[in-house]
């Protein structure tokens, strides 16, 4: 039997995948592609992997995927997510980690609206120079015959024919594979799809400001655009720790003096302007919000100088999110 490079969300229909692929005696890798966007965490997967008795190699494919989310060339979903564009590429990945093995996914006909239809799915396999090579047991037996069972290495018999979103079936299933009822399956969520989330991609992208460390910062604290900088504000004490402990040279760190307050990191400008409605907004979340003035701290470049600003508390139009 030829070896299976599984596409390995980590979820309920990657594991019936492995499962029905194992028990026809194949050997299969988990392969699992991960971003600061989607993607779970290495000891989960290594847990999950082991339970179920499959190889799992991670891979992080930020660097080749931040070019797709800029400019997707079949566009985005309902929010900032290139699924078509985004699945092309793991196929790509994938196709050259499986050479000549069979490459195999957990993706059902039908259960995702942009890239689970079926003429999406064929679109994919396109782009990623795998026409008729995808191997989708869960769907097998209503989409057209693969390579590898022209060539006789799979038999149709032994595909599954799901299709659709409802999970109806699954039960009955999980119990024919001797799937564990117990067994953790994080489902594979994506942040680009989630509209909050989306919106802070999106103002990144239009300010050509998508890096690594700008991505860093997306999950923590309140955003806010400015002329030309970004400002994060910590919500809580941690968050205030972590932003504390990000900036790095050309980041601005304001924090209040006086009263109990916010820590926040200005990025992309030094501009006085900025800097001022920035110090601003961080004392208009401080405990002195209804002060005339608040005394604010910041620094930059291994400088510290105090300034004192009224509290802004009408800041909406900046917000991001």
């Amino acid at each position: 039997m030829k070896k299976v490079f599984l596409l390995f969300s980590g979820g309920l229909d990657s594991i019936i995948a492995a499962r029905l692929l194992k028990l026809r005696g194949f050997d299969v890798e988990a392969v699992h592609f991960k971003t600061p966007f989607f993607g779970k965490e290495e000891s989960e997967l290594e847990e999950l992997a082991d339970r179920i008795e499959v190889e799992l190699k991670v891979f992080d494919i930020t660097g080749e995927f931040l070019p797709v989310l800029k400019n997707p060339p079949h566009g985005y979903g309902k929010n900032v997510n290139p699924c078509i564009d985004c699945k092309a590429l793991m196929f790509k990945k994938l196709k050259e980690i499986a050479g000549d093995g069979i490459i195999a996914t957990g993706e059902v006909a039908g259960q995702r609206p942009m890239s689970q239809r079926v003429h999406a799915l064929k679109l994919i396999e396109k782009i990623a120079g795998l026409e008729g090579r995808v191997l989708r047991p869960l769907s097998g037996k209503i989409l057209p015959p693969t390579i590898y069972e022209k060539e006789g290495v799979v038999k149709r018999e032994w595909l599954l024919d799901i299709q659709g979103r409802s999970r109806k079936r699954y039960p009955e299933i999980i119990k024919s594979l001797g799937i564990d009822a117990d067994l953790p399956t994080p489902a594979g969520g994506c942040l680009l799809t989630q509209p909050a989330f989306a919106r802070k991609v999106k103002d990144l992208i239009e300010h050509d400001q998508l890096t690594k460390k700008d991505i860093a910062l997306l999950r923590t604290g309140r955003h806010f655009r400015l002329s030309k900088g970004k400002l994060v504000v910590g919500k809580n004490r941690e968050e205030n720790v972590f932003l504390k402990n990000f900036a790095d040279d050309g980041d601005v760190l304001i924090y209040t003096v006086d009263v109990p307050g916010p820590t926040a990191v200005l990025r992309h400008s030094d501009l006085s302007e900025d800097i001022e409605t920035a110090s601003r907004i961080v004392a208009g979340y401080s405990d002195g919000k209804n002060r005339d003035k608040v005394t604010v701290a910041v620094e930059r470049e291994g400088e510290r100088e105090e300034i004192k600003v009224k509290p802004l508390l009408d800041f909406d139009s900046f917000r991001v999110n």
